[in-house]
């Protein structure tokens, strides 16, 4: 059966379902900081960009991670994590974080840590919201590992309450991992405009 193009229909071109091979990536990235703990307590912070939230009750967030990344192994053997959300002006040392060697301290970034409220790893001042996690599950994909955490703790910076909803994001400032290098704010809010039945 052949597809109708409807008004807005555009042309399409096939593209590998390989997202290293993405240049124009169909899905866009939110960029944490996640701040971890080894069974010693030194802390480790590593960008990622494959999460999302997946349930409100209880609030569950995914965490991606390579199995062999310190971020899935400190979360395998403490069971806790951070994301911490960084402002557009920390893209250039979330770019830089992974020529370091690790583990990575916030402070061996020249960021403050802050305590957490309900778990071990600390969050980053510089960032301006934050997700305490507790691990409830998880399941390998070949050398990747999807992390289930629990969110039991949130806070943002107080200036992400004020005012109205352009400039409460325009706040928080999220940046989004497009491809390599490349990263994208979040741009202005906008309204949909539906009319009700």
């Amino acid at each position: 059966m052949k597809a109708r193009k409807g008004p807005g229909a555009t042309s399409k071109v096939r593209i590998s379902p390989d997202k290293r091979a993405w240049r124009t990536s169909p899905m866009p990235g939110l960029i944490a900081l996640v701040t971890t703990c080894d069974r010693q307590g030194r802390v480790n912070v590593a960008p990622k960009s494959w999460l999302s939230m997946i349930a409100f009750k209880p609030p569950t967030v995914v965490l991606g991670c390579n199995v062999k990344h310190r971020t899935a192994k400190n979360i395998l053997a403490t069971g806790e994590f951070v994301l911490n959300f960084p402002p557009g002006a920390l893209s250039p040392a979330v770019w830089s974080m992974p020529d370091m060697p690790g583990p990575r301290s916030v402070e061996a970034l020249g960021l403050t840590p802050a305590s957490s409220q309900k778990v071990s790893p600390p969050r980053i001042g510089e960032c301006r919201s934050h997700l305490e996690c507790r691990l409830v599950g998880s399941r390998r994909f070949g050398a990747e590992i999807a992390l289930f955490g629990r969110i039991v703790a949130a806070s943002l910076d107080r200036g992400a309450l004020k005012g109205d909803p352009e400039a409460r994001y325009r706040a928080l400032d999220p940046i989004f991992f497009l491809e390599d290098g490349l990263f994208a704010p979040l741009g202005r809010p906008r309204r949909v405009r539906v009319r009700r039945r």
